[in-house]
């Protein structure tokens, strides 16, 4: 026969969206775009599929997407398999998503000097046209070297233009959630060099890593 499908999205057992239902259908087109919040990524999105029925729905499958193989501000395809381990059919069918992993804007501050630098590698830059911007989001730090009460930042070169990040307390997993902007040129070869730089009391600067 046919069935009324409608997908339900679950992260840690919690149901976070609900499709509409397609009625009479068992080739559906949802066309739905759902903005999921999501505190870690070491967790699995699980997708499942029912069919409504007026006492009860019946279960057509499920899939599952790691959310650490998303890529950040990056659209992927995925066709996903569905299944189910007490049904008797080979093929339950496939469900296709569109996902993309993105940082929520509120969570960090964009860079307050921004304009005086864009200003400053403006007039370094002598009316040279640039033709492009390259938005670096700095999330975080991971497995860093700890070293008594230092604290740490962050610098950014590209060509003649540089940012400093905000200075953290010394942490093995600091959280700076910052962003920069810089002027792109396509005729030029510049390397995004990231530098780690310590800190200490002494206004002492030690350069950690590149």
């Amino acid at each position: 026969g046919t069935s009324d499908p409608y997908v339900k999205f679950k992260l840690n057992g919690k149901t976070l969206y609900k499709s509409k239902v397609v009625y009479k259908n068992l080739n559906p087109v949802w066309d739905e775009t759902v903005v999921l919040p999501i505190q870690t990524l070491d967790q699995k999105l699980w997708i499942k599929v029912y069919d409504r029925d007026l006492t009860s729905s019946d279960f057509m499958g499920s899939a599952s997407v790691a959310l650490t193989e998303l890529e950040l501000n990056r659209t992927t395809e995925q066709v996903l398999k569905l299944e189910d381990p007490n049904s008797l059919e080979d093929d339950m069918g496939v469900i296709v998503l569109n996902l993309s992993l993105a940082v929520k804007q509120g969570d960090f501050k964009r860079n307050a000097s921004f304009t005086r630098n864009m200003r400053l590698s403006e007039s370094l830059r002598k009316n040279q046209l640039w033709n492009g911007l390259v938005t670096i989001t700095l999330l975080e730090g991971k497995n860093l070297p700890r070293g008594g009460l230092a604290e740490i930042f962050i610098l950014l070169k590209l060509g003649d233009q540089r940012y400093k990040s905000k200075t953290l307390c010394k942490s093995a997993n600091p959280q700076w959630r910052e962003q920069f902007d810089f002027h792109y040129f396509s005729d030029r070869k510049d390397m995004l060099d990231i530098e780690v730089w310590r800190k200490d009391n002494k206004k002492h600067e030690e350069l950690l890593g590149t």
